[in-house]
């Protein structure tokens, strides 16, 4: 085997330097001989000195590259290794020439100048390189059964401390294409032995090595992670022969497991994690997990946890909810002497980080076996997300769209925009006979979900929304935002029709004087109002303000329907006379002789000497429910959630309810409606919903 060259190309910049050429006597060359470059010797003849006119042609062939002519000087490299193979130089220009393709990301021309190198009939230092070489262009052309063989002969052909590093880059090579061909359990086990080995050298062969080394961690974390099935990840959990991977392999089981909320199993792998590498960032992360896991599995049947604004500008809602779920839980009620149950109460602050926070310090530190809150749509999602990663039951009041769908620990009590337009609809089509309507909404979160969930029902039942006019939340003037829902604002588009009214108008006025003017385009053009109904979901400080301007452009004589923000005396007060035989919906009419009568009722104004409104009976009934489930065994997290999921026919505050799909509470809604200045039932409360 020639042991000719001690120095490589560094790059294209630099002057090229060859060494004297050394001849080493039979002797020493003997020395050299090991039995791994046995073969070459036995398939190659050793490369001849060049003469000094090849030295001159090569190096003229260097200087053209040097110069910046790279075209030029790599067609005279190609050249001068096709007219002298069997020269010392051959395989110094082909590698240069491979090399120039490589970083060009040129794969086709570089593939075919190393297999060129390693077809040379004379023995090459190269050929290791040049086989990695061409592995790698083979890999980025999609043919990883050729790239696999391109590598496994590097690596056949790097035996020797000399080839070190080319081993290990041959040994990642194969990985890559082991992985590209769908083994990754046999790329694995090659990176572990690439991140063994280049941990051995790192100390003799520094830099090189450690960057491999970290290299192959990070591939083989990137492979466990994303293309291994639960089977492989634990053969890889159980064997030895992954070395460093089997603390990742086993955390990822022990997070499977945690998830499927079998916590002692789980807690035993993160343990075994801890033991197969301490004091490693992974075994902090799994000691972490552990705590929890122990904090989790602490369950005070009792305690009931609750997240709750108790400060800021919602502080009143939160203790309005508090009051009711003090009374649902067992506090006040007739033949009580106290609530069995302790209620831990931490105000959010209408802060998502802090009810996050709160979520988690109500399960690890007080075993909460539930959690009641989400009563802002801006904190109910943290409070959610963060209870179903903890797995404990979480009944939110949010009217927040899609909350429950976060996951199957996650329950609603609220009268969410979905069940109030479904409500509306139904009525305005099953029992009125409309099938064309009008929303007109506010462009903020509140406006949008529910002209969407409207839009939506309408459609699902075969109607239409023949006109649809967003405004600006503060808009204050109305005028024009009703003009462009009929059609009387922007005149240009209905030019035809207001000549034709126009010439008819003055047919039906022949004798209008000269001094009252011609008409206006109000006179002449009518709204066009092809709808029976109008939805206007907005506060009772804008409906009041809409509804009497309806009538001043005729639109009068359609029905309007809104929301449960409207059951309120100021709706009335604000819209007056335009407000008569509005319809809308809630969940409770706070006048109705049943509820009033009701023993909730009697019970929440003896103890708190006031009256209920609809978050006071929502929180109650959530409280009541959780008293009632508990109190019937349902003592752990898991057969609550499961007891929860399946409630039906409760009694509550407003009568029976259950939960259904979705883990949505349903109870029954009221319909309402203003007649002779009052609120009242339009009808008796709709089906469950």
């Amino acid at each position: 085997m020639s042991l000719r060259k001690v120095s490589l190309l560094i790059s294209f910049g630099q002057n090229f330097v060859r060494p004297i050429a050394l001849w080493l006597s039979s002797t020493l060359l003997a020395l050299f001989l090991l039995p791994g470059c046995q073969t070459l010797v036995e398939k190659k003849q050793e490369a001849a000195l060049p003469t000094a006119a090849m030295e001159k042609e090569y190096q003229s062939a260097r200087a053209l590259l040097d110069k910046g002519a790279v075209t030029q000087g790599l067609e005279r490299l190609q050249k001068f290794a096709s007219s002298h193979p069997q020269s010392t130089l051959a395989d110094d220009a082909l590698f240069s020439v491979a090399q120039y393709h490589e970083r060009a990301g040129e794969a086709q021309e570089a593939l075919r100048v190393y297999t060129q190198l390693t077809q040379l009939p004379v023995a090459s230092n190269f050929e290791a390189d040049a086989h990695l070489g061409m592995g790698r262009q083979l890999l980025k052309l999609n043919r990883a059964e050729e790239a696999l063989r391109s590598a496994e002969k590097s690596v056949a052909l790097s035996s020797g401390a000399e080839r070190a590093l080319t081993r290990l880059e041959a040994m990642e090579l194969k990985s890559q294409a082991l992985s590209a061909l769908g083994r990754h359990l046999d790329a694995l086990e090659t990176l572990v032995s690439v991140a063994d080995d280049a941990d051995a050298e790192s100390v003799r062969l520094g830099t090189p090595a450690q960057r491999l080394r970290d290299r192959a961690r990070v591939l083989a974390q990137e492979i466990l992670d994303a293309k291994l099935s639960d089977d492989d990840v634990k053969s890889i959990a159980d064997s030895s022969r992954y070395g460093f991977l089997r603390p990742a392999a086993k955390f990822r089981i022990g997070l499977v497991l945690a998830d499927q909320r079998k916590l002692s199993a789980a807690k035993a792998v993160f343990e075994d994690v801890i033991s197969l590498a301490p004091k490693s960032e992974i075994a902090e992360r799994a000691e972490i997990l552990v705590t929890q896991i122990e904090a989790r599995s602490r369950v005070d049947s009792r305690t009931i946890g609750a997240v709750l604004p108790l400060s800021g500008r919602n502080s009143a809602v939160g203790y309005r909810a508090l009051r009711g779920l003090q009374l649902g839980l067992g506090a006040g009620l007739p033949g009580k002497s106290g609530s069995q149950f302790r209620l831990a109460i931490i105000d959010s602050e209408g802060n998502p980080d802090l009810a996050r926070r709160a979520v988690e310090r109500l399960v690890v530190e007080d075993n909460a076996v539930a959690i009641v809150g989400g009563l802002l749509s801006r904190t109910a999602t943290a409070e959610a997300t963060k209870a179903q990663e903890l797995g404990v039951p979480m009944l939110l009041m949010s009217q927040r769209s899609g909350i429950t769908d976060i996951g199957e620990f996650v329950f609603r009590n609220a009268l969410t925009s979905r069940q109030q337009t479904q409500t509306l609809v139904s009525y305005a089509m099953d029992q009125m006979g409309a099938k064309r309507f009008a929303v007109l909404f506010p462009n903020d979160s509140y406006g949008v979900e529910f002209a969407n969930s409207f839009w939506d029902e309408v459609l699902k039942r075969g109607g239409q929304v023949t006109a649809a006019q967003s405004y600006d939340p503060d808009e204050t003037d109305f005028r024009s935002v009703i003009q462009r829902l009929v059609a009387t604002y922007y005149m240009e588009d209905r030019a035809d029709e207001y000549r034709a009214r126009y010439r008819a108008f003055l047919d039906r006025n022949p004798k209008r004087s000269v001094r009252q003017g011609g008409p206006t385009y109000e006179e002449v053009l009518t709204p066009a109002v092809d709808f029976e109904f109008l939805f206007i979901p907005d506060t009772p400080k804008a409906a009041g303000q809409i509804l009497p301007m309806l009538a001043y452009y005729d639109v009068d004589k359609v029905r309007v329907l809104g929301t449960n923000v409207w059951n309120n005396p100021q709706f009335v007060q604000r819209a007056q006379k335009a407000a008569e035989g509005a319809v809308f919906v809630d969940g409770l009419m706070s006048e109705e002789k049943s509820f009033v009568s009701s023993e909730f009722f009697r019970s929440f104004r003896e103890f708190y000497a006031a009256d209920p409104g609809l978050i006071e009976t929502q929180a109650y009934d959530t409280g009541a429910l959780l008293r009632k489930l508990i109190s019937d065994g349902a003592t752990s997290r898991i057969s609550l959630q499961e007891q929860l999921s399946t409630a039906q026919n409760m009694p509550g505050s407003l009568g029976r309810f259950s939960i259904g799909a979705g883990r949505e509470f349903s109870r029954p809604i009221s319909i309402l409606t203003v007649k002779s200045g009052k609120i009242q039932p339009l009808e008796a409360p709709t089906s469950k919903r």
